[in-house]
This record gives C-alpha cells, sequence and structure tokens, in this order.
C-alpha cells in the first residue's frame, strides 16, 4: 500500500514538473490583451427642411366678414375745368396793360359809368392789372393801378372794340413828366428838330440839334429857366447837353414806359 501512495504521488509530481516546465518554455499562460477595434463613425447626412407655408382658405362666414369690411376703391372721375372766356385784349392778372382808346380811359371808384370819377388815363399809359374782368352795364371792367397814385376801375371793352390790352407791343412814349433817370423819347411837332445846349435856358450856346424819335437819359436836373424846365441828357453816342421839357401846348421830352 506503500508502495501505491508512492506511485500516484510520483506521477502527480512528474506532471507538475512537466507542468512548470512547459511554462518556463512557452511563457506565461496569461492570453494577450485583444486589440481594440477601431469605430468609424458615419458622417451625418444634412436633412433639409422645407417649410411650407400653409394657405389656410378661411371659414365662409369669416371670408363674408372680411369682403363686407374691405373697401372698395371708387374711381375719381376728373371734373372738367371751365375754360373761361378769352379777353379780346389778352389782359392779365398782375401784369401791365397799355392804354388803346384814343381818348383815354377814365378812372372810376367801382365798376360802373355812373360810379365817381377818379382821373383819366391818356392813350397809350401803361398800367398794372389788380383786379377784373367784372361785367357791368354792357362793358368789361379792369381794376387798374398807373403806379403813380391813380387807382380804380376802367372800361376795358364794349364786347367789340378793346380799348385796354395786354399786347404792349414797343415801348412808347407816355405823357407824364419827366423824372430824373428817366429814358426820354424827343417827340417834337412837324418834324422840328430839338436844341441840345451847353447851358439850360433860351439863351445858353446851340450845342446840337437832335431829331424827332431820338431817345435820350436824363442824367441831371431839373432846373427851371423862362418858365421852363431843363433836364441834362445824354445820348447813346456821348452827346451831353440841356434840352427843354416841352412847352405849354405841347411836350418835346417825353418819358418811355
Amino acid at each position: 500500500m506503500f508502495a501505491h501512495h508512492f506511485h500516484i504521488r510520483f506521477w502527480v509530481l512528474a506532471a507538475l514538473v512537466f507542468l512548470m516546465w512547459s511554462a518556463m518554455g512557452c511563457g506565461s499562460f496569461v492570453p494577450p490583451p485583444e486589440s481594440t477595434p477601431t469605430l468609424t463613425t458615419p458622417s451625418p447626412t444634412p436633412t433639409i427642411i422645407v417649410h411650407q407655408t400653409a394657405t389656410k382658405t378661411p371659414p365662409p362666414a369669416v371670408r363674408a366678414l372680411y369682403l363686407t369690411l374691405t373697401p372698395t376703391a371708387t374711381a375719381t372721375i376728373p371734373k372738367p375745368t371751365p375754360t373761361p372766356t378769352p379777353y379780346p385784349g389778352l389782359v392779365h392778372l398782375g401784369q401791365p396793360a397799355r392804354v388803346l382808346a384814343r381818348t383815354g380811359l377814365n378812372v372810376r371808384e367801382f365798376p360802373s359809368p355812373k360810379a365817381t370819377r377818379l382821373g383819366n388815363l391818356p392813350p397809350n399809359a401803361v398800367v398794372v392789372v389788380t383786379d377784373g374782368p367784372v361785367e357791368a352795364e354792357g362793358f368789361l371792367w379792369w381794376q387798374i393801378d398807373n403806379q403813380y397814385g391813380l387807382a380804380g376801375w376802367v372800361a376795358g371793352s364794349d364786347g367789340e372794340d378793346v380799348w385796354l390790352s395786354g399786347e404792349l407791343g414797343e415801348k412808347r412814349p407816355v405823357n407824364r413828366p419827366v423824372r430824373l433817370g428817366d429814358v426820354v423819347m424827343v417827340t417834337t411837332a412837324n418834324g422840328r428838330n430839338l436844341s441840345i445846349r451847353y447851358e439850360p435856358g433860351i439863351h445858353g450856346l446851340l450845342k446840337r440839334r437832335v431829331v424827332a424819335g431820338t431817345h435820350l437819359q436824363v442824367i441831371d436836373g431839373p432846373i427851371l429857366l423862362d418858365n421852363i424846365r431843363w433836364w441834362k441828357v445824354q445820348r447813346a453816342d456821348g452827346l451831353t447837353g440841356w434840352a427843354a421839357e416841352g412847352g405849354k401846348r405841347e411836350r418835346w421830352l417825353s418819358p418811355l414806359e
């Protein structure tokens, strides 16, 4: 029995030796660590979201209320502008006009031939129109101002003849006293010439005579001698001297408009 136990121990010891010898020759029995696999994360695919605006149809009751409250555009029909009857003399408010009446025009307090007479405008006088026209008692009336203190109403037309016109034409001489700075025209009658003198007065030394229609600039004066007003005048070519304004019945120097 002792031999039997000895035999078993011998083989157990031999197995242990064999195992130890195998470990020393082949290394550790601990299995090598497994490599960690690399996980590839797929790139996210962009998602395109399309927002659609839903058109909602309102209920019939709401739609009917909306149509009732929505203002309806009303077409504006332009009214025709009345075309005023043109005045035969083309007179315009705020513009100058000329007296065409051969005997001049009476200036009255209001538009009526029975109104108080304030003065008279001579033929060819130029005035400024301030009001009108007013049709009264068979005439067309205009309110005027001659810019020299006379203002009122004048009859510009009877519907056929024109006595006040906005067509001035060329500048004309007017029948009023000469003023310093005026441009005057020689208006001697019967083709007579006007004497230009070195000094004022009928005895002043004669310098030159100028024909009717000559334009002169008034540069000095007046000087009253021999019951005549004398003005120093200058012609466009430089001629200067003293000239008489006029006699008792006629005007030799007439201001231009």
